[in-house]
């Protein structure tokens, strides 16, 4: 056996063991991320709202372009609103990855996925945010059939490659609508490819590919942009801090995002080198070229792309971006089959990466996404017909709404009078209302002085010792601007010091023991009474 031989066994063993790994910890994941949060509660009651037309009308208020929820709406028809369905949904966008992975590794060059799975299929992200009823999952699969048929296409211009770049490209950003950047870094990457080639047919396939993507996406930017409510994403980004998001992104371990920016260098570097060492029209070195390209333009395309939208971000909105570049440095290194060290380490990387990450992609995947539900179950057995139920802050208004169905009245903190999805139009209409939460003082008020009791969802919020609640006049306020999270927080802290000051108790309440849940929707339960 010669030792060429015997590293490709060793790369097709370690991408078994990683694909396993990745397929069993997707199946964990499915059974234990237990109730939808807050964002996939969202598309859910959008999907199931009476009529298509009224997808149409509100997709905007929602994440994703409007196929996401046409896609949600089929599904259950078919197999029911169930959790456990509907856990269903993201495992099979899990599992498409690992395939589609697959797929691009062998449209490289006969190679297996090391980097792909290694870095990103076994990571907490994807497991927490690539399985989530939404886009984000097969928005990730989108752009990894995209780039891998640009490379069939690249190679040899067929027509089943060109439908397959051309529908990818359209599709992709259908589901997530980041994706029309990287679409476009794909397609154009691969037009100054063709063009220095002299692949003058294939480029001016790439061109009318880019064109109809270029169109297809400025639809929907110009929708989103139109909705005037959006100036509340609008948040001051600097380079610092997308990089900090980006690294949070991938994991919080500093050993595990060395080893991912030192496979990058390590490939970007050695693709370079042996790319351009080779005259400009060696066709040998294309599909490297063009991987390498990619490798370089997509994180600044990226990053650019969100300094100019100007919203704020939070690090699932990197996914995509993480699930494409292992499927580049693959592509890289299997395209040059012959540089054994670059083999070598690729393989002493992937392995590395699993090791580091196997117990971070555990606990994530045991990890629920939500208690909403117990705390919904919990108020259904206790709370009278004339207590009155708080939700704050009024977002997770959007997951009560699906998991309670108890007789009890409630409110969100502020009250807004939609709560099938995130509406941003009310809550900016409460925050240039001179009195935004009057009407929720004023329920609480009747309810405690009629003997009944508050059931507080979420956290309550009290100002610091010595200082008065934060008081802000209607927006935008001269230090606060249009940040909804201040306002957010000085309805919270009014509602915190009324209640400290007209109840004489405050009891929290014991929920049912679950597993270790995600800190954005871990939702606390307190129990107030008396009026003074």
């Amino acid at each position: 056996m010669t030792r060429l031989d015997f590293l490709k066994r060793a790369e097709l063993a370690l991408a078994v063991l990683l694909t396993t790994t990745a397929l069993f910890l997707l199946v964990i994941r499915a059974t234990h991320a237990g109730a939808l949060w807050r964002d996939e509660c969202g598309t859910v009651q959008l999907a199931m709202m009476p009529k298509v037309s009224d997808i149409m009308d509100y997709f905007d208020h929602q994440t994703f372009p409007p196929l996401v929820p046409l896609i949600v709406r089929g599904y259950i028809q078919l197999f029911g609103d169930s959790d456990v369905a509907l856990r269903g949904f993201g495992l099979v966008a899990g599992i498409t990855y690992i395939g589609a992975a697959w797929w691009a590794a062998q449209v490289a060059g006969q190679g297996v996925p090391l980097m792909p799975i290694g870095l990103f299929g076994l990571s907490p992200l994807f497991l927490r945010s690539g399985t989530t009823v939404g886009g984000y999952g097969f928005g990730a699969v989108l752009i990894v059939i995209a780039f891998a048929a640009t490379v069939k296409l690249l190679q040899r211009r067929k027509p089943r490659a060109i439908l397959l770049v051309f529908l990818a490209a359209l599709v992709s950003q259908q589901l997530v609508i980041n994706n029309l950047i990287l679409v476009l870094t794909i397609v154009l990457s691969a037009l100054v490819i063709a063009l220095g080639h002299r692949k003058s047919k294939t480029a001016g396939i790439l061109v009318l590919i880019a064109v109809g993507a270029t169109l297809l996406g400025t639809i929907y930017l110009r929708i989103f942009a139109n909705d005037e409510w959006r100036i509340l994403f609008q948040h001051p980004s600097h380079i610092p801090d997308l990089w900090s998001e980006l690294t949070q992104a991938y994991g919080q371990g500093w050993l595990i995002t060395w080893v991912a920016r030192a496979a990058f260098l390590i490939i970007a570097f050695t693709g370079a080198w042996v790319s351009f060492r080779n005259p400009w029209d060696d066709d040998g070195v294309v599909i490297p070229r063009f991987a390498l390209l990619v490798m370089l333009v997509s994180p600044l395309a990226y990053f650019g792309a969100l300094l100019t939208v100007g919203y704020r971000t939070h690090w699932w909105h990197y996914l995509l971006l993480l699930a494409l570049l292992p499927v580049l440095m693959d592509t890289m290194v299997i395209a040059m089959p012959r540089v054994y060290w670059l083999r070598l380490a690729r393989l002493g990387l992937a392995s590395t990466a699993a090791i580091l990450i196997t117990v971070p992609a555990w606990t994530a995947a045991h990890q629920r996404q939500t208690n909403i539900d117990t705390v919904a179950a919990k108020l259904t057995e206790q709370a009278k017909p004339h207590d009155l139920i708080v939700v704050a802050p009024w977002q997770l208004g959007i997951s009560f709404n699906h998991y309670y169905h108890g007789k009890t009245t409630w409110m969100t903190l502020p009250e807004i009078t939609d709560h099938q999805i995130h509406r941003y139009d009310l809550l900016l209409a409460k925050m240039i209302s001179p009195n935004p939460i009057e009407d929720l003082l004023e329920a609480i008020s009747h309810t405690l002085a009629s003997g009944n009791r508050i059931w507080f969802v979420g956290e309550l919020r009290l100002p610091e010792p010595g200082r008065p609640p934060l008081s802000l006049p209607p927006a935008p306020n001269k230090l606060y601007g249009w940040d909804d999270s201040a306002y957010s927080e000085s309805w919270l802290e009014h509602v915190g010091t009324f209640l400290r000051s007209h109840t004489y108790r405050a009891r929290p309440v014991a929920l049912p023991a679950v597993d270790a849940t995600s800190s954005y929707e871990d939702i606390p339960l307190t129990m107030l009474e008396g009026w003074q």
